[in-house]
C-alpha cells in the first residue's frame, strides 16, 4: 500500500513539472511571436515611410521633368522662329533677278573653260528652289555646305588680267611667281611648290578656278596644267588626299577680292 502511494506522488510531481515546462514554453512562444509582430510592425512602418519618401521624390522628379520639357519646348520654339527669320532673310538673298543671273552666266560661258549650259540651268534651278524654300530648308542647305567644308579644303585659284595667278587656301594666300606663267608645266611646277608650303590638307581638296579679263592663252595654260599638278599632288600624298578642280569661269576683279 505504501509503494502505490509513493508512485502516485511521484507521478503527480512529474505531471506538475511537465505542466510548468509546457506553460513556460507557451509563454516563450507567445513572447517571441509578440516581439516578431512588433518588429514586423516597425518594419512595415519604416517601409511605409520610405515608400512615402519615394513617392515624394517621384512627384518631384515628374515636376522637374515637366518643367524641363516645357523649357525645351520653349527653347525649340524660339530656335525654330530664329531659323525661320534667318531662313527668310537668306531666301531674299537668293532671289536674284533673272537678268542678273543670265548676265553672270553669259560672262562665265564665253569659252569652253567656263560653265556649260547644263551647269547654267542647274544654277538657275537651284536659285529658284532656294528662293521658294521655307526658312528652315534654306538654313539646312547652308549648314550642309558648312559641314562639307569641314571635311575638305577649298582653294581658290584666280587668273588676273595681267596673267598673274593668285592661290588662296583659307587665310593663306600665295602668288605664283612675279612674272607671267608661260607654259602648263611651269604652272604645274609653281602650284606644286605652293602646295608644299600650305598647311596639312584634308582628305579632299577642291580647287575652284576663275579669271578676270585675262587673255585666253593665260587661261588655257592654267586649265591644261590642272590635271598635271593635281595628279602630282595626289601622288605626293601617297593617295591619302584627292585633288579635284572646277572651272567657274569669269569673275570680276572686285568680286574676286584679290
Amino acid at each position: 500500500m505504501t509503494s502505490y502511494r509513493r508512485i502516485t506522488f511521484q507521478l503527480a510531481s512529474l505531471l506538475d513539472l511537465l505542466l510548468i515546462v509546457m506553460f513556460s514554453q507557451y509563454l516563450e512562444v507567445q513572447i517571441r511571436a509578440e516581439r516578431q509582430s512588433q518588429q514586423l510592425a516597425g518594419e512595415q512602418e519604416t517601409s511605409r515611410s520610405e515608400l512615402d519618401d519615394l513617392r515624394q521624390q517621384l512627384v518631384s522628379a515628374q515636376e522637374k521633368l515637366r518643367e524641363s520639357e516645357l523649357q525645351h519646348r520653349e527653347s525649340d520654339r524660339i530656335e525654330v522662329e530664329n531659323l525661320e527669320v534667318a531662313g527668310r532673310a537668306f531666301g531674299e538673298m537668293f532671289r536674284v533677278p533673272r537678268s542678273v543671273v543670265q548676265q553672270i552666266v553669259n560672262r562665265r560661258s564665253q569659252d569652253s573653260s567656263g560653265i556649260t549650259p547644263n551647269d547654267a540651268e542647274a544654277l538657275k534651278r537651284e536659285l529658284r528652289e532656294l528662293a521658294a524654300s521655307r526658312g528652315d530648308q534654306v538654313v539646312d542647305h547652308l549648314l550642309t555646305y558648312v559641314e562639307m567644308k569641314k571635311r575638305f579644303d577649298v582653294w581658290e585659284l584666280y587668273v588676273q588680267e595681267n596673267g598673274a595667278i593668285v592661290v588662296t587656301a583659307a587665310s593663306h594666300q600665295k602668288r605664283l611667281q612675279t612674272g607671267v606663267v608661260q607654259t602648263s608645266q611651269q604652272f604645274a611646277d609653281e602650284l606644286f611648290r605652293i602646295y608644299k608650303e600650305f598647311p596639312q590638307t584634308k582628305s579632299i581638296v577642291l580647287i575652284l578656278v576663275s579669271y578676270g579679263d585675262a587673255r585666253f592663252a593665260h587661261r588655257t595654260i592654267v586649265i591644261k596644267g590642272l590635271p598635271l599638278v593635281t595628279e602630282r599632288m595626289r601622288a605626293d600624298s601617297n593617295d591619302t588626299t584627292r585633288f579635284e578642280y572646277a572651272v567657274l569661269g569669269y569673275r570680276p576683279v572686285d568680286s574676286a577680292e584679290h
